[in-house]
C-alpha cells in the first residue's frame, strides 16, 4: 500500500511535466507500472487488510513447548491446531448447508 503523500508527491511530479514517468518512480520510490497507473487514473488505493471477525491470530508468548495436541514444538497457542480448527469448523458449515439444501 502506497501512502496518501506519495500518490500526490507523484501525481505533483507527473504535472510538472519535466520528467519521464521512470524518473517519477525513481524519485518517488514506487514502482514504473504504479506510476503508469496513476498517470491514467487507474490507480486505485485499497485500504491495508485486516483482520476479520473470523480469523484469530495469536501471538507467541514464552519459549517454544510442545502442543498437548498435535504434538509440534510452537510458540503457545499453537497456531496450526488453531487453523485446522477454523478449517474443521468451515468444513462443518458447508457441510450443513449443503446437506440442507438437499
Amino acid at each position: 500500500m502506497i501512502s496518501a503523500a506519495t500518490v500526490n508527491e507523484v501525481k505533483r511530479l507527473l504535472a510538472q511535466g519535466d520528467l519521464s514517468q521512470r524518473d517519477v518512480a525513481r524519485i518517488a520510490g514506487v514502482g514504473r507500472s504504479t506510476v503508469a497507473n496513476i498517470a491514467a487514473g487507474r490507480w486505485v488505493n485499497r485500504p491495508a487488510p485486516h483482520a476479520s471477525d473470523d480469523v484469530w491470530l495469536p501471538r507467541p508468548n514464552g519459549s517454544p513447548m510442545r502442543c498437548p495436541t498435535c504434538g509440534g514444538r510452537v510458540y503457545m497457542p499453537c497456531l496450526a491446531c488453531h487453523v485446522r480448527e477454523l478449517k474443521a469448523r468451515r468444513h462443518r458449515r458447508m457441510r450443513e448447508t449443503t446437506c440442507a439444501t438437499t
